[in-house]
């Protein structure tokens, strides 16, 4: 099962969180960064991002948060939204097995049922909807900076986790 969460807090030390959260098969979603200026003066640097941990990790992602001076705040979602994140985790462990560029086709491949997420086991309904949403998924997590697309030579789509800097 994971927690799904927002974090709060300063560049200070964030790169250690992500790296932790990335280490424990958690992921971190759409990051949003702010820049407080008044006038000429620069003030701070906020990061919000949604977190999605282990639920045996949760405390020590918790006291790790308070440590670089950050905040934990639940996160109220739907069935459905709660369906997307973890399909969202699915998809982003089938592509951090591999540095290369990956076809729709092979993704879907990698992700069988039960999938790394246990997708089936975490919905009421256990019904696993992957397949059916998979492209929607895909597009979603691209416009959200998490997985980045070409186009290969012959016209299908390839994907792979984005790259930082």
């Amino acid at each position: 099962m994971y927690e799904i969460f927002y974090f709060r807090g300063g560049l200070y030390k964030f790169d250690e969180l992500v790296e932790y959260i990335e280490d424990i098969g958690g992921m971190v979603l759409r990051k949003d960064r702010f820049e407080l200026i008044r006038g000429e003066y620069f003030l701070a640097n906020e990061v919000h991002v949604l977190l999605v941990v282990p639920e045996e990790e949760v405390e020590n992602t918790k006291m790790l948060i308070g440590e670089i001076k950050g905040t934990a705040h639940d996160v109220e979602i739907t069935e459905e939204q709660k369906r997307t994140l973890l399909a969202y985790l699915s998809i982003y462990d089938s592509l951090n097995r591999t540095d290369k560029w990956t076809e729709e086709e092979n993704i879907k491949d990698a992700i069988t049922c039960p999938c790394y997420a246990l997708l089936c086991n975490q919905l009421e309904d256990e019904e696993c909807q992957l397949d059916a949403d998979l492209k929607q998924i895909l597009s979603e997590m691209c416009t959200n900076g998490v997985i980045e697309y070409k186009i290969s030579t012959d016209g299908k789509y390839e994907y792979r986790l984005k790259k930082t800097d």
